[in-house]
């Protein structure tokens, strides 16, 4: 049975978000908004977020794909989105997973991205893993109050919880599931393989450079997985440029209508949300990430050499 599955691949803080609350509106779609606790299920003590075709046997298969033929069932739409940062380090996972499934790659300049998750980190940082910060309880609440409100059925909301706090057996170590990922550290984003060795032994902009790096490869390395006619690739700064035509062209992808006044429906894009890199990280800043991303910058189309960071004098 064909599940009509549209999958967001991007890296973390690239826009995948506005885009799925985009096509959310779409009366046809229904996002499912980072639905690890279904992606991941299998997968809860693994030491990285890297997974192979191999690893996707019947019984995962079919664990997943009924979620998602539930989740379908239950909102009656033409299409579920599934909006997951993590599939850019599994793409031969998810093809096989879901054959059918056509996949949106949304790519974004790896600078601004960069500048974006190490905020990320610390904002997230700042709130989680200082315990002895005052008023940090009510942070918190919010942020997972958000984070409940992203789960549109009631059982999702208790599947995730579930999910986070794990079997009885990791309760009086209080080892839930962002410690058991991040190896009891607070932690955020794509593990890649290898972390481990990384994390420790660099800075927070570097760490997050090498975050954007490995999801920018499992693209580019992968994206030739995906049969042209079931991919559609879009860059962030033409998504918010025109976003019109943008959406238009996607719904034509899915073979969908435009509905009227949709442009009036959808959450405001600010055009102007690109290139912030220029002002926001220093010299020194290119210098470091530079060596790490370089070459995928000028594979993804958004510099012709080395020079932006190369020569630069500090």
């Amino acid at each position: 049975m064909n599940i009509p599955v549209v999958i967001i691949i991007g890296a973390p803080r690239s826009g995948t978000s506005i885009l799925g609350r985009v096509l959310d509106r779409h009366p046809r779609m229904s996002t499912w908004v980072e639905p690890y606790y279904i992606w991941d299920y299998h997968f809860r003590e693994a030491p990285h977020d890297m997974l192979m075709a191999e690893d996707a046997s019947n019984k995962i298969r079919y664990w997943i794909r009924k979620a998602f033929h539930d989740y379908h069932q239950a909102f009656k739409v033409d299409w579920v989105v599934d909006k997951s940062p993590r599939n850019c380090l599994r793409i031969p996972f998810v093809k096989t997973v879901f054959p059918e499934a056509r996949y949106i790659f949304l790519i974004r300049d790896g600078r601004d991205t960069i500048n974006s998750i190490k905020k990320q980190w610390e904002v997230k940082g700042g709130i989680f893993a200082d315990s002895e910060k005052p008023g940090q309880w009510k942070n918190r609440i919010r942020i997972i109050r958000r984070w409940l409100k992203r789960r549109p059925l009631w059982r999702l909301r208790f599947q995730s919880v579930f999910f986070e706090i794990g079997p009885p057996k990791y309760w009086l170590n209080k080892k839930f599931l962002n410690q058991i990922r991040w190896e009891g550290r607070f932690g955020w984003g794509p593990r890649f393989k290898g972390w481990q060795y990384v994390v420790d032994r660099t800075t927070l902009l570097e760490f997050s450079a090498y975050q954007w790096f490995h999801s920018a490869q499992g693209i580019l390395e992968n994206i030739s997985l995906i049969p042209k006619e079931n991919r559609f690739i879009i860059k962030y700064e033409n998504f918010i440029e025109d976003p019109n035509t943008s959406i238009k062209n996607l719904f034509s992808f899915l073979h969908l209508e435009f509905p009227s006044g949709f442009m009036e429906m959808i959450p405001r894009i600010w055009a102007d949300n690109s290139n912030k890199w220029q002002h926001e990280l220093s010299l020194r800043d290119l210098k470091i990430i530079g060596p790490i991303i370089g070459q995928s910058m000028i594979e993804l189309g958004y510099e012709k050499n080395t020079s932006w960071y190369q020569g630069l004098e500090l």
